[in-house]
């Protein structure tokens, strides 16, 4: 039977080759469209490596009217005058580079033979404890850092996954902005939001030989305080800092704004390709119906000599099926080349996922669009179709 279907589908060659256009493209979009979101789902998987709830972001710019020792004992007084409040758990500061913030500090250099690269933060020694932040090894910053023979470092396990693997590094000196000395690991720390890719990250303690402003304040609420009780952290603010140029934002809503921008094309291209499906089967239902009105006096004729219904629907659903199939295997063809040749810079696997589901979306779509005409043609009366023809 596929020989013969085979010679029916080459003897239509004019008519298929338009189905077979619209089944490739549209198995090419669907590629392109399920890898990308496969990209990001794998990247939401990831631990984001710090906590958000119940946490406020407190933004003040670089105090640039200020020199240093009067900074310096601004943010102290500021960081005392808030752990007064009643409802504040915890402060910490860090540089500009913060969650959410979309600003970005990073370095490289030659570490005994081979580059060292990360992106930072510089933080004070509380910043691991107000952010909720997991550490995996070793132990977090203390105020006795400050002052240690050597600056200490953290990084994140990728960091140590790709530099040191298998390796115990805690209390071990490298070379990353001069000598460093690990001090523990952290899980992850993803400040770009959910959907960043799992990069190296280290965080470094500021000190006083760093010449770094202090930007952000860090600030871990009770659960009880609600949206109010902001105007009290403003008004505490406001009076260390004397000035009202500052932003408190809430973690939980920038988290969600910043995911927003990798939701929105996901679901709008997902939809798209929704609807690119739905005109596929609009157009294969409508081009079956056509053809087999066209066909029943051959219906007619294979019922008359025996045919039974159940063959006549399965090879109207082959033939469609069939012809989808060669339309995916083009379209297979050109979509491998992508992994194959690393065309994009992403794991290999997410495009062979691409290219999988992509193609059992697309037969799905085919055979169910095919089973109500096929049904149908299985139907036809042979003495009805014999005489209509």
């Amino acid at each position: 039977m596929i020989k013969h279907i085979f010679k029916l589908i080459w003897n239509k060659k004019g008519a298929n080759v338009l189905v077979l256009l619209e089944i490739f493209l549209a198995f090419l979009v669907l590629f392109a469209v399920l890898s990308f979101v496969f990209y990001n789902v794998d990247r939401l998987a990831n631990p984001l490596g710090f906590e958000i709830e119940n946490r406020k972001y407190v933004s003040f710019g670089d105090l640039e009217e200020m020199d240093s020792l009067t900074r310096a004992q601004s943010l102290d007084l500021m960081k005392r005058s808030l752990e007064d409040l009643n409802l504040i758990e915890e402060v910490a500061f860090s540089n500009n580079v913060r969650p959410f913030g979309g600003s970005n500090n990073c370095h490289g250099n030659e570490n005994k033979g081979y580059l060292v690269q990360a992106c930072y933060a510089v933080v004070d020694h509380n910043f691991i404890n107000t952010n909720g932040m997991k550490i995996t090894a070793g132990r977090g910053f203390l105020e006795e850092d400050i002052n240690a023979a050597y600056d200490p470092i953290i990084p994140n396990e990728h960091f140590m996954n790709e530099f040191f693997p298998g390796q115990d590094m805690i209390d071990s000196i490298i070379s990353f902005q001069g000598d460093k000395k690990i001090i523990g690991v952290i899980e992850a720390f993803k400040y770009n939001g959910e959907f960043e890719e799992s990069d190296n990250r280290a965080l470094l303690l500021n000190t006083p030989g760093n010449d770094v402003r202090m930007t952000t304040a860090y600030l871990k609420l009770d659960p009880s305080a609600d949206v109010s009780y902001e105007e009290r952290i403003s008004n505490t603010i406001q009076s260390v800092l004397k000035t009202s140029s500052f932003v408190i934002q809430d973690a939980p809503l920038l988290s969600k704004r910043t995911n927003l921008e990798t939701w929105v094309p996901m679901v709008a291209l997902l939809c798209i390709c929704a609807f690119l499906c739905i005109n596929i089967a609009l157009g294969l239902f409508g081009v079956l119906s056509y053809s087999i009105s066209k066909r029943k006096g051959e219906v007619g004729l294979r019922r008359a000599i025996g045919a039974s219904g159940g063959s006549i629907t399965q090879q109207f659903t082959l033939e469609i099926v069939l012809l989808a199939s060669l339309a995916i295997f083009v379209g297979i063809f050109f979509a491998v080349q992508v992994p194959l040749h690393s065309l994009i810079d992403a794991p290999h696997d997410i495009f062979y996922r691409g290219i999988l589901y992509a193609a059992l979306i697309i037969l799905a779509v085919v055979t169910l669009c095919a089973l109500y005409p096929s049904i149908q043609a299985a139907r036809i009366h042979p003495a009805t179709a014999l005489r209509e023809d």
